[in-house]
């Protein structure tokens, strides 16, 4: 039975890891991936922003980037699994765009397993144009948060925030253009949980996070956790983000 399925997987997933383009994929349940390259996910960096997870200068012996301390975010901690580097960032660009969805169960997995389950009564996705949703066949995002919310026994709620307007690729705009780009191009559906658990896929500036958290507080959220897969930092290369 084990050989069947051994057999059945191999024409479905890739049998050459999607993140290294390496090794084998021997293995099921993998989705794609080697295990040499889930088992190399890198840890978070040891000094970071205790509001949205960007990295610190050790040095300096802060607590919260200066961001948050200047314009503190609607949201009330941003917690990412990895640091988008390395094995991280193969397998997220696999999952983004290379349409490989059947990343997301065990994406979440290593979410759920690296960050501490904050209390919540439901989960919402960042959301996508149904536009760029037909595109991908997918939303990346919403696969994951239905996925997080599986595993925590917590309701994912599809559309609690639509996107109604088309915006620019956070990662092709300069960073100080970023919250403009996304400025009043979400909008919450219905009433949201006074507790609400939002998941993307990564954050880089943090301006997405910050204006979706804003649309929910604004809808009556009283305590917004954002959980993100990967954390760019500002050291890290984003132009390989489509």
């Amino acid at each position: 039975m084990i050989e069947l399925a051994r057999a059945a997987a191999r024409f479905v997933l890739p049998s050459i890891c999607l993140a290294c383009r390496r090794r084998p994929v021997d293995e099921l349940f993998r989705g794609g991936v080697c295990r040499t390259c889930w088992d190399s996910l890198p840890d978070p960096d040891a000094e970071r922003c205790e509001c949205c997870d960007e990295a610190l200068p050790g040095a300096l012996a802060l607590t919260r980037c200066g961001r948050c301390l200047l314009d503190p975010p609607d949201f009330d901690r941003l917690c990412a699994a990895v640091p988008y580097r390395g094995s991280a960032r193969q397998i997220l660009l696999a999952f983004k765009f290379q349409g490989a969805d059947y990343l997301g169960p065990r994406i979440a997995a290593e979410m759920t397993h690296r960050i501490p389950p904050p209390p919540c009564a439901e989960v919402a996705a960042v959301p996508a144009t149904r536009r760029a949703r037909r595109a991908r066949g997918y939303h990346p995002a919403e696969v994951l948060a239905a996925a997080v919310g599986r595993r925590l026994g917590v309701p994912f709620v599809g559309e609690r925030l639509t996107k109604v307007r088309d915006t620019e690729v956070q990662s092709r705009v300069a960073a100080g253009h970023r919250a403009a780009n996304v400025r009043r191009a979400f909008r919450v559906e219905g009433r949201p949980a006074k507790e609400i658990l939002l998941v993307d896929d990564v954050a880089t500036s943090g301006a997405t996070a910050r204006e979706c958290a804003g649309r929910l507080r604004q809808a009556g959220a009283r305590a917004i956790t954002v959980w993100c897969f990967a954390r760019a930092s500002r050291a890290d290369s984003w132009p390989d983000m489509p």
